[in-house]
């Protein structure tokens, strides 16, 4: 909830995108845009990449310990640059109930829900948070790259509901993610919380080091973990104490990663306009018996149909596969096309997801992907990749 890490490769001691840029020549030429904490972060010695308009920590020290850092310790992540919009009034309930697949109603105060956001054929437009922070408010939080588009969708949608107000909170809050099996212990120790009280997805407003803090738990790595919403100021002062806690900075490389082994899904990777929940595996997030919602009809379709293709996590024996590589079998050939791929420190092998036809997705499948020219074996496996609880055992 990255979402993503560009393709990098370094070339002399500047850090190239696929498109041939530096990132300091890219930053500049299009003003991409760079969070409050960004000076914190230069000072820690950060690798910057552009990244859906921002300007993003790649890694701090090495991408493989900030990694290991969150699976078997702690780290924290400025992740501010992800959407934080605000639905109030009246109308909000009904509102979001309409435009997501979740059921909001039955979402209680001080709580969220993981929610796919729809058109009108099922596609998937993003898939965000919805926490609800009053009877009728809500805060959202949003990909990166879909703020625009989900600020529209509400606002396009809005009209044939009571009146309510649609604010974009992003470059107004700034949000930190602090992750990892001893996240808890370090909420305790800095913010003075009582970590029993957070349930997952909760929210809460709480005061710590002088301000104000809005604290959920929530991530996007697996672990345990909190996500802290507050104003620029207060994340500074967040950001420090945190560091100073001996909590380890990670960057945009590490939580890809990350969220890679647990097999979570990512916009314009595996979730996209086109690709239904059905689809990606998503149907649990669904829920048909709410009423009408946008892209019900033909996702309903969809199910009694069947999908064409579905999303599958898979294991290689060696090698690292990447998006775009196309999946094979020895018997028929071309089955699908990888999504995203990486390697696994726990597990040290390549994994990844991609689509396959639907017939072929069943787990331990033998199947070969094609990466620049050769065939690389390995088979179809189950998601998350790995057990969090055992990840020390197994590092």
């Amino acid at each position: 909830m990255p979402r993503t890490v560009l393709t990098i490769c370094k070339k002399g001691n500047a850090y190239v995108n696929h498109a041939g840029l530096n990132q300091e020549q890219e930053s500049r030429g299009n003003m991409a845009k760079r969070t409050p904490l960004f000076h914190e972060q230069q000072q820690l010695g950060a690798k910057f990449t552009e990244f859906s308009g921002w300007e993003l920590p790649l890694y701090y020290s090495k991408i493989i310990d900030e990694h290991m850092a969150v699976r078997t310790s702690s780290g924290v992540f400025d992740v501010s640059h992800l959407g934080k919009i605000n639905v109030k009034g009246a109308g909000a309930n009904d509102l979001l109930q309409f435009v997501t697949t979740s059921d909001v109603a039955k979402i209680e105060i001080g709580r969220g829900a993981y929610t796919l956001f729809c058109n009108s054929i099922g596609g998937i437009i993003d898939d965000d948070i919805a926490y609800r922070l009053e009877e009728n408010e809500f805060l959202i939080i949003t990909n990166a790259s879909r703020i625009q588009t989900i600020m529209a969708w509400l606002n396009d949608n809005k009209y044939d509901f009571p009146p309510l107000q649609i604010r974009n909170l992003t470059t107004k809050l700034c949000l930190l993610a602090l992750q990892g099996p001893k996240s808890p212990d370090v909420l305790r120790a800095v913010f003075k919380e009582d970590t029993a009280r957070y349930k997952q997805y909760s929210v809460r407003n709480i005061s710590a080091l002088g301000n104000k803090f809005t604290v959920m738990r929530s991530g996007y790595t697996g672990e345990e973990g909190f996500e802290i919403l507050c104003d620029p100021k207060a994340a500074i002062s967040a950001w420090k104490a945190l560091i100073s806690a001996g909590v380890k900075p990670a960057g945009l490389g590490a939580r890809d990663m990350l969220r890679l082994e647990m097999g979570y899904p990512l916009y314009d990777h595996e979730l996209t306009a086109r690709i239904t929940p059905i689809e990606a595996g998503l149907l649990r997030f669904v829920y048909f018996d709410k009423g009408e919602f946008i892209g019900r009809s033909a996702l309903y379709a969809q199910l009694e149909k069947g999908a064409e293709k579905k999303l599958v996590g898979f294991v290689l024996d060696s090698g690292i596969a990447r998006e775009g590589s196309i999946i094979t079998v020895p018997s028929n050939g071309e089955i699908g096309k990888v999504t995203s791929g990486g390697f696994s420190p726990i597990l040290r092998k390549g994994i990844g997801m991609g689509y396959v036809k639907s017939d072929y997705a069943e787990y331990d499948m033998a199947i070969n992907i094609i990466v620049r020219g050769k065939s690389l074996t390995g088979h179809i496996a189950k998601r998350p990749f790995i057990e969090k609880r055992s990840v020390s055992a197994v590092a």
